[in-house]
């Protein structure tokens, strides 16, 4: 389709042990797009080396400084729309793999129903046909709920499965989506994006969907050593969700949600009596439940540094 102008737009940090399954899962959907732009998050120069010799074509934007995942992905959206030609922005992690022609009809779904803004295919889990996501409903807490997890996709029908989000990490807009509904929050560093941009998406009008016609597999690739989140992502996970209670709702909802997120982190401190591990997570838990309360945005060297 030559009619497609896709500038697709991927974050790396200090990934050397993805970089070559990242470039061979590229090489998949790379024909399809008019622009790549790696966004490198602060990596140490000896691997942002390696991906420059992996993607000679890709447009590699560097940071200084780590900016999480909002204000890295902002920098590669700003840089894809001063782009006169580029019509859809595609925002799609490292660990994805989309077949070839995947996404042509993904962005063929997209320009077809003018109330869409944002399209997601089906998200599978590695190596399977098991969903692990298709689109999402936010409730109350500020959580993610989500159907047809862990179903075959070859038991559902091709269909526009129409939800308030999908997944942060690939995704489809339109050019037109960011220049009204705006930039991702630099606030929230990582997690919980994709529900402030379905709540934005929403006052403005926008439908968000997910085409279970196209998919994406999920591959989740982990360093050799590294099973477990690491405890700063605590911290972001727990402030996220009363800062964005707080955007979207008023005090009283983030009051709702930093009381749900109180038992909760109790809960993980009474576990973490018998697995020490949980400890520092439940710790760094509650400690970003009352950052977000208090309204603290600072981002601390803990996360900056990871």
């Amino acid at each position: 389709n030559n009619t497609m102008n896709i500038a697709a737009i991927t974050i790396t940090y200090n990934d050397d042990f993805k970089l070559d399954q990242w470039s061979v899962f590229y090489k998949e959907y790379k024909k399809e797009l008019h622009t790549h732009i790696i966004v490198d998050n602060g990596s140490d120069q000896s691997y942002v080396n390696r991906v420059k010799s992996q993607f000679k074509d890709s447009v590699i934007l560097q940071r200084e400084t780590n900016g999480g995942l909002t204000v890295a992905y902002n920098q590669g959206i700003r840089y894809a729309l001063a782009i006169p030609t580029i019509d859809a922005i595609m925002l799609i992690g490292n660990d994805i793999r989309l077949p070839s022609g995947e996404l042509t009809k993904l962005y063929d779904s997209l320009f077809t129903n003018p109330e869409l803004g944002m399209i997601a295919p089906a998200i599978i889990r590695k190596d399977s046909s098991d969903i692990e996501s298709v689109g999402c409903f936010i409730n109350r807490k500020m959580y993610l709920k989500e159907y047809h997890v862990g179903q075959n996709i070859n038991d559902m029908d091709n269909r526009i499965f129409y939800c308030t989000t999908v997944a942060g990490g690939m995704n489809l807009s339109t050019r037109q989506f960011y220049e009204q509904v705006g930039l991702q929050d630099e606030t929230l560093f990582m997690y919980s994006d994709e529900v402030d941009m379905g709540l934005r998406a929403q006052r403005h009008g926008y439908k968000i969907a997910v085409s279970t016609a196209c998919r994406a597999w999920h591959q989740h690739i982990n360093p050799s050593n590294k099973t477990i989140r690491k405890p700063y992502t605590a911290f972001l996970i727990s402030r996220n969700k009363v800062y964005l209670a707080r955007k979207h709702f008023g005090f009283s909802r983030s009051l709702y949600v930093f009381v749900y997120q109180s038992f909760k982190a109790t809960k993980d401190f009474a576990s973490s009596i018998k697995n020490k591990s949980m400890f520092s997570y439940a710790l760094y838990f509650a400690y970003g439940n009352l950052c977000g309360l208090l309204g603290i945005k600072k981002n601390f060297k803990f996360i900056i540094n990871n």
